[in-house]
């Protein structure tokens, strides 16, 4: 995928579900694509159970400014995240949440766009796996599906670079599902051209 311009993504969860690793695996598949990456982290007070974030900023120019004040993606993994950050998607931006913890899609995601992905992860890691661990995996290979801003194979050999061998397969073959039950796919960053908010 061309970037001419950042394209930012906030992966948000509750502390322990891995949104942190997830935002890693992701910058470190754009940067096996030759791709400009900044990567930046926030833990909540508590190390488990508070909400954390990991920022990725990805473009095929230099990265002046490291930091995003909306987000063309977000993955949210929680509904604490998404209280605390719905209002931060950009207009027509690309949202995934896990409905496992989120029964409906707040008004404000909805007034802002319409590109939003609800997938039970958790349920179908544990379903699949017999393991929620996995569960950021298989939304993560959702997201790339719908979004194509890494390829599959980026993100397969990220895993190899960066996960304990111990776990390798297990986080792949969430991957590769995640990736297959997805269908849709959405463009990037229309709304540019688009003045005042509108759906496409």
């Amino acid at each position: 995928m061309q970037l001419n311009d950042p394209l930012a993504i906030r992966v948000a969860g509750s502390g322990g579900q891995g949104n942190i690793l997830t935002g890693k695996v992701l910058a470190q598949a754009a940067m096996l694509e030759k791709k400009y990456v900044v990567q930046t982290q926030s833990y909540g007070a508590q190390v488990r159970g508070g909400i954390s974030h990991c920022d990725v900023i990805i473009c095929d120019e230099w990265i002046d400014f490291p930091e995003a004040s909306q987000f063309d993606i977000m993955y949210i993994m929680h509904i604490d995240a998404l209280r605390a950050y719905q209002k931060l998607i950009r207009a027509n931006g690309i949202i995934l949440i896990d409905s496992t913890f989120v029964d409906s899609v707040p008004f404000t995601v909805q007034r802002l766009t319409k590109k939003i992905l609800m997938i039970p992860l958790e349920k179908l890691a544990v379903e699949k796996f017999n393991a929620t661990v996995v569960s950021n995996m298989i939304g993560l290979g959702a997201l790339i599906k719908a979004t194509k801003i890494v390829g599959l194979e980026s993100l397969i050999k990220a895993i190899q670079d960066m996960i304990s061998e111990r776990y390798v397969s297990m986080n792949i073959e969430a991957i590769k599902y995640g990736y297959e039950i997805i269908s849709k796919e959405f463009k990037i960053r229309s709304e540019r051209k688009i003045r005042t908010i509108g759906f496409e």
